[in-house]
């Protein structure tokens, strides 16, 4: 009798053990979601250093001078967005889909500033301060969904009840 209550305990000890090792994420898993969180703290970098341009730009650049330029900047982001939405379809990845859309957002945002710029002259700091904000918060949820996400996928991926079924 206790022989077979130490082997079931050696037993369960060990299904608990295995349990725990596929509960871990690989190596290559963990690579994916890092790599998807470098790419998007990238571009959040790109579009804080954009949004701190134009901070720049606003207080030394002349006001006629500068609504050129945030016209300018309009235009090559939706040629932007147009580009990478012909690529994305092309290619049809999810992914580029999701940047485009993105960009696209950004140069909205560029297009409001136009005419922010002369309604809040003396305030338009903190509406490009408040893009900012929303950047950040913006991507911070997106780099948790995505660990999540890869978390979930993983997880389901080892999951046998689809072939105990089709069995």
């Amino acid at each position: 009798m206790k022989k077979k209550e130490n082997e079931i305990k050696k037993n369960l000890t060990m299904f608990e053990e295995e349990i725990e090792n596929k509960k871990k994420l690989p190596q290559e898993v963990k690579d994916k979601i890092l790599k998807k969180f470098r790419t998007n703290i990238i571009i959040l970098i790109a579009v804080i250093i954009y949004l701190a341009f134009l901070q720049i730009g606003e207080s030394n650049i002349q006001t006629d001078t500068y609504v050129l330029i945030l016209k300018i900047l309009n235009i090559v982001l939706i040629i932007g967005a147009i580009i990478s939405f012909e690529i994305s379809y092309r290619y049809n990845t999810n992914e580029l889909i999701l940047y485009s859309i993105e960009i696209l957002i950004v140069s909205f945002f560029t297009l409001f500033l136009i005419p922010a710029y002369s309604l809040y002259y003396g305030n338009f700091y903190k509406v490009i301060i408040c893009g900012g904000i929303f950047s950040v918060i913006y991507c911070l949820i997106k780099c948790i969904i995505i660990v999540v996400m890869m978390k979930k996928k993983y997880n389901k991926s080892l999951n046998d009840i689809k072939t105990i079924v089709a069995k």
